[in-house]
């Protein structure tokens, strides 16, 4: 027997309404104590903390979308020089990579390289504007420590 007989002998079961909520029912959130009015928060609010250059880096993304709590002086001046020497090697590699594709001195890796440097650059900007906007909502709450 074939599949396409088989799965024509079979017959469809009626629906019945189901004995408790189902999953994509709203009731089910009440069935299983959670209310409507309840919010969870997804992160807690930033800690200002003394750190050092990695130190601040990392909590320069990993508080990427969080705009809640404070930001120390130190995480705030050395994320500001990570950002600063990045953009100016990222820009400065490109400007290079144009210089010599414009010259004409560069070979068909370095036309490669510079249409990739073309093309990051503005993914560098763009993975680095909300946590810039992040930590400076966070250091001007942080006042001055």
């Amino acid at each position: 027997m074939g599949i396409l007989e088989a799965m024509s002998e079979n017959q469809p079961t009626p629906s019945r309404p189901p004995a408790a909520p189902s999953q994509d029912m709203p009731e089910l959130l009440n069935f299983e104590g959670l209310e409507d009015e309840e919010t969870f928060e997804l992160r807690p609010p930033a800690q200002a903390q003394r750190t050092g250059p990695v130190g601040a880096v990392r909590l320069f993304y990993r508080h990427y979308w969080n705009g809640r709590g404070e930001a120390s002086a130190s995480e705030f001046y050395w994320a500001l020089a990570y950002l600063l020497v990045g953009t100016a090697l990222v820009f400065g590699v490109t400007f290079w990579l144009n210089y010599l594709v414009a010259s004409g001195q560069a070979s068909s890796a370095g036309r490669t390289l510079f249409m990739l440097a073309v093309v990051t650059n503005p993914l560098w900007i763009a993975a680095n504007l909300a946590p810039l906007a992040s930590l400076v909502k966070r250091r001007r709450a942080g006042g001055t420590s």
